[in-house]
C-alpha cells in the first residue's frame, strides 16, 4: 500500500541517554533498577534484583540483530555481585518472569522483541541493521514509509480556507 511519505533507507540514531530514561522508569519485579551503558561495539545493562536480598547484576551485549520488526539481543555475558558468573542457563528460569507483549527469551540466552507493537499502524518499518555505538544506537531502516497520524489527519485543513477567514 502506497504511503504519504515513503524511504528506501533511513540512517537514524537513538539516544543512549533517552533509553536510560526509559529504563529508569521500568518496573518489572524482581527488577528493582536499570542503566544502560553504551560504548562502540558493547552495551551494558547494570541494575538490581530483589529476591531475598538485592541482588546487582551486570549484563553485556556485543551485538543486535534485526531482521524486518524482530530485535534479536544475544547475551554475551552475565554476572552477579560484579564478579560472579551468572550461567547463561539461568535465564530460561527467568523466561516467566518475562512480559510477553514486551519481550520474549530464545535459546541459546536471547532476548526477543517484536517492534511492531511499538510502531504507530501509521508507520511501517523494515530493521536492517543496528550498530551499538557510544551513546546510543545507530539503526539503518529499509524500506518502510509513514501517514500522518489519524488524528492529525483529520484535523488538517486546505491552506486557501485559512486565507478566507
Amino acid at each position: 500500500m502506497a504511503r504519504l511519505i515513503e524511504w528506501d533507507a533511513i540512517e537514524v540514531r537513538i539516544s543512549g541517554e533517552k533509553m536510560n530514561e526509559i529504563a529508569r522508569s521500568v518496573r518489572l519485579p524482581p527488577i528493582e533498577s536499570l542503566q544502560l551503558r553504551f560504548s562502540n561495539g558493547s552495551m551494558r545493562v547494570e541494575g538490581t534484583i530483589r529476591k531475598f536480598i538485592t541482588v546487582p547484576f551486570a549484563v553485556e551485549i556485543g551485538e543486535i540483530l534485526a531482521s524486518g520488526t524482530t530485535i534479536r539481543v544475544p547475551v554475551k555475558s552475565a554476572s552477579a555481585f560484579g564478579a560472579i558468573p551468572i550461567p547463561r542457563f539461568l535465564f530460561s528460569l527467568a523466561q516467566g518472569q518475562l512480559p510477553r507483549d514486551l519481550v520474549r527469551y530464545e535459546e541459546p540466552a536471547t532476548f526477543v522483541i517484536a517492534l511492531d507493537r511499538f510502531l504507530p499502524n501509521f508507520v511501517t518499518a523494515d530493521v536492517q541493521q543496528i550498530w551499538i555505538i557510544d551513546g546510543g544506537l545507530a539503526v539503518t531502516l529499509g524500506r518502510g514509509g509513514a501517514d500522518l497520524p489519524p488524528s492529525a489527519a483529520s484535523g488538517m485543513r486546505h491552506p486557501a480556507s485559512e486565507e478566507t477567514r
